[in-house]
């Protein structure tokens, strides 16, 4: 019901106005603050589940397209944003230090095709935060405050009729409920900048502004396979953790981190409020080196990383049980390992091309890649590569293309743990060890802070993870779906 509510009213506000170029007077109402450097938005901020605007993804500092980026907003409603209440509070508490937010993300998903059966899903989350300067606010310079939090519902097609493991919806999490996602100081000294409290890992490392540019949990927030495999801490799990990042240059640098690894934290009814110490099972240590650059560094701007994932505890086996036998079918607990986990990645964004003069239309190809070169896990590799269009059709400067191409290449153990579920409900031979999903939509920005997103996407030999009863391959399924996404801030103007 609030996506529905939400949405409309601000569908209702765009027809009522009139489509036309925006008068001088209107152009004051800023997205986001000018950024100030060229350097790395690596802070002890973090991406977030939205994700930012993929106009605004090759934008120093940037969260969200200014208006000057934005698809022309009908005059009406920049209006509005201009002289609404809220809108005038959230500028004024932003000229204080304070930068308050409010995110819906909605996604609805069904399969008329494919699967175990039939059937249609809805999630969503609400999302607040509030990232205060508190050099403004108490005199301490180059320091900021970082709190959010978030409340997650719905269901989830993938593991309810489809049966596989890998969600279509990046607003589903299995833990339903509210949860404290964020609660950190950081420091900047300059090149070297310093965060600690809480915080989850993919909030920070092998990340990009153009993952969410998709509605597939292959892709938002962080590339698949390191959650399930290396266990980091995902958005919006958090943990104890402390972070530096040390700018090279204005285009390279690198940054390192220790996270508490807590499998417990995740747990119902703990909403991210459990601060104890000590209580952990391991230690995350992420590592990461990058080069990148802007629009304001370079015509067609660029990101690369490479980086490691180190978890300390050892996880479980994806087959035996304590006794070595396998845990499918003798039906016990899966055996925990000893040694380490560890993860490799890299990723890359390339603009392409651009269109002519300061436009921010561009065409940008990406690429992610993950091996598990630690305890053998569910899953040997995870490889994605797809394009993001920013500025369709004429007068569509925000819309934006989008195709995803993922493959998830699971271990021969999972695979013969699988096996044998299959043979314990009567069945004969195993599922294909690549599961592969694609995803084409387009982003629709309706207003400033509204964007819809229709997509289709298609999933090849789907896992039976949640399938466990099943004696044959799941079939291919076609998933049709809706994300919408609405920035509560940027909508009234703040």
């Amino acid at each position: 019901m609030p996506v529905l509510t939400t949405t409309a009213a601000a569908l209702l506000l765009a027809g009522q106005a009139q489509a036309a170029p925006l008068p001088p007077d209107t152009r004051d109402v800023p997205a986001t603050a000018a950024p100030t450097t060229s350097a790395p938005p690596l802070t002890g901020e973090g991406e977030r589940e939205s994700g930012r605007d993929a106009a605004a993804a090759f934008s120093p500092g940037a969260k969200q397209a200014a208006p000057a980026d934005q698809s022309k907003a009908p005059t009406g409603f920049a209006r509005f944003q201009r002289n609404n209440a809220i809108g005038k509070a959230l500028r004024s508490l932003n000229d204080q230090g304070v930068d308050l937010t409010l995110d819906f993300v909605g996604n609805v998903a069904a399969n008329p095709i494919g699967g175990v059966r039939h059937g249609s899903a809805e999630s969503h989350w609400v999302m607040a935060a509030a990232d205060i300067d508190l050099e403004k606010a108490l005199g301490w310079s180059d320091t900021k405050l970082h709190v959010q939090g978030a409340w997650f519902t719905g269901d989830s097609l993938g593991r309810d009729s489809i049966g596989n493991s890998i969600s279509f919806q990046q607003t589903w999490r299995p833990v339903s409920g509210p949860r404290l996602t964020q609660l950190n100081i950081e420091h900047d000294f300059g090149k070297l900048n310093l965060m600690v409290g809480r915080a989850a890992v993919n909030s920070y490392f092998n990340n990009s502004p153009l993952n969410c540019a998709f509605m597939s949990n292959t892709s938002c927030l962080t590339a698949y396979g390191a959650i399930s495999d290396i266990g980091i801490t995902a958005y919006p799990n958090s943990s104890w953790a402390a972070k530096a990042r040390y700018a090279i240059d204005d285009r390279w640098y690198v940054q390192t981190g220790a996270f508490e690894y807590n499998n417990d934290l995740n747990a119902k009814g703990k909403g991210g409020l459990d601060f104890s110490l000590g209580k952990g099972t391991g230690v995350l240590i992420p590592g990461e080196v990058g080069y990148q650059t802007s629009f304001a560094q370079e015509r067609l701007p660029r990101r690369y990383r490479l980086g490691f994932y180190l978890n300390t505890d050892g996880g479980q086996s994806p087959y035996y049980d304590a006794n070595g036998n396998s845990a499918a079918l003798s039906g016990l607990p899966r055996a925990g390992r000893g040694g380490n986990r560890l993860g490799l990645y890299a990723m890359a964004d390339q603009t392409v091309s651009r269109a002519q003069g300061a436009s921010k239309r561009n065409l940008a190809l990406f690429g992610r890649f993950f091996l598990n070169a630690g305890n053998v896990q569910s899953i040997d590799w995870f490889a994605s590569a797809g394009f993001v269009k920013t500025g369709t059709f004429k007068g569509r400067d925000n819309d934006t293309i989008g195709l995803l191409v993922t493959n998830t290449h699971f271990s021969d153990q999972q695979i013969a743990y699988l096996r044998d579920l299959r043979a314990k409900a009567g069945g004969t031979g195993s599922p294909e060890p690549n599961e592969i999903i694609t995803e084409l939509n387009y982003g629709w920005a309706a207003l400033p802070g509204l964007r819809i997103m229709p997509n289709v996407q298609y999933v090849i030999n789907p896992d039976p993870i949640y399938a466990t009863s099943r004696k044959t391959d799941i079939p291919d399924a076609v998933v049709l779906g809706l994300r919408v996404d609405v920035h509560l801030a940027q909508l009234f103007g703040g």
